[in-house]
């Protein structure tokens, strides 16, 4: 984006040396000669902060960025918390998942590491702030259950929002449960950021999506995302039973064939997913030191209704 003498980045692509000439490729052809004076990072994923070291270093900057977003990002670089693989096979082994599955999980993987350098230090963004680039100023708005702090940028003259990950057309945002924070609702956390999008934006604002194209419509949109977490919460309610486990609805959830990678991703899902049906008030968490379960508590005709309308 324009910014003065120069310009604002925003998000930095995946880290490898690939992607690194590419985006040199497309700074030669758009940049003008002018420099990069601003580099805003949405969120922790390799796609959105995989270069941010490079791209810092290059151009001399810090980059912008929530902190939940800064700290996730130096841990999972180091192999640790939510990037932890032996620590995701086990929790995905407690919550029923087949030892095939674990395997293809185990060894189909893709490490975060593999992809990301990280700056030496951030700038911090807070939900609420104003970020002012050209002449205009982008209300920081945080969102949850897809990464920890989420940035999403609104310009409310314009009626444009930058959304990155938070409000995508046409597929859905990933929403999981990790295994260091085993009993996060991250569907209601997502869908709670549904409803702040749906009370704070212009009808007629255009959603600047990180995947897929630009779109309108956006009301339409959010309550599409609210009617399709209900859905699925109650696929999973029809075909729970007394009682039900994670590893039990990969193939209710998803279509069957997931290579490894995406098995971590519909594992979180899954277990997402059964934690905001515990909100609800339709299961209860049965734990033991080897096992994760989910009993069913409300009556079997119970269904969930979408969380707004």
């Amino acid at each position: 984006m324009r910014d003065g003498d120069g310009w604002t980045m925003i998000d930095c692509s995946y880290g490898a040396p690939t992607q690194r000439e590419l985006i040199e490729t497309v700074w030669a052809k758009v940049l003008a000669g002018r420099p990069i004076t601003q580099l805003i990072v949405t969120h922790f994923h390799p796609d959105h902060a995989g270069g941010s070291g490079w791209i810092a270093e290059k151009w001399g900057l810090r980059p912008r960025m929530s902190q939940g977003e800064w700290l996730t990002a130096n841990l999972a670089v180091l192999n640790r918390n939510t990037d932890n693989v032996e620590s995701r096979g086990t929790f995905y082994r407690r919550h029923g998942l087949s030892e095939a599955r674990i395997q293809r999980f185990l060894q189909g993987v893709v490490l975060y590491s593999d992809g990301v350098t990280l700056p030496k230090s951030h700038k911090r963004m807070r939900g609420g702030d104003f970020v002012t680039i050209g002449p205009d100023r982008w209300q920081v708005i945080i969102g949850e259950g897809h990464s920890p702090e989420h940035v999403s940028l609104y310009c409310a003259e314009r009626k444009i929002l930058i959304a990155g990950d938070q409000i995508l057309p046409s597929i859905t945002t990933n929403v999981s449960t990790w295994h260091v924070e085993p009993e996060f609702d991250a569907v209601g956390a997502f869908l709670k950021t549904c409803k702040t999008f749906l009370d704070v934006l212009d009808p007629d604002t255009l959603i600047l999506p990180s995947h897929r194209k630009p779109f309108r419509n956006v009301q339409h949109r959010l309550r599409q995302l609210a009617s399709h977490h209900a859905i699925r919460l109650n696929v999973i309610l029809d075909k729970a039973g007394a009682e039900t486990c994670a590893g039990d609805l990969i193939d209710v959830m998803f279509t069957p064939g997931l290579d490894g990678h995406q098995v971590g991703f519909a594992m979180g899902e899954a277990i997402a997913h059964l934690n905001h049906l515990m909100t609800l008030g339709h299961m209860q968490l049965v734990e033991t030191p080897d096992t994760v379960r989910y009993r069913r508590i409300s009556a079997q005709d119970a269904q969930v209704l979408p969380h707004f309308e």
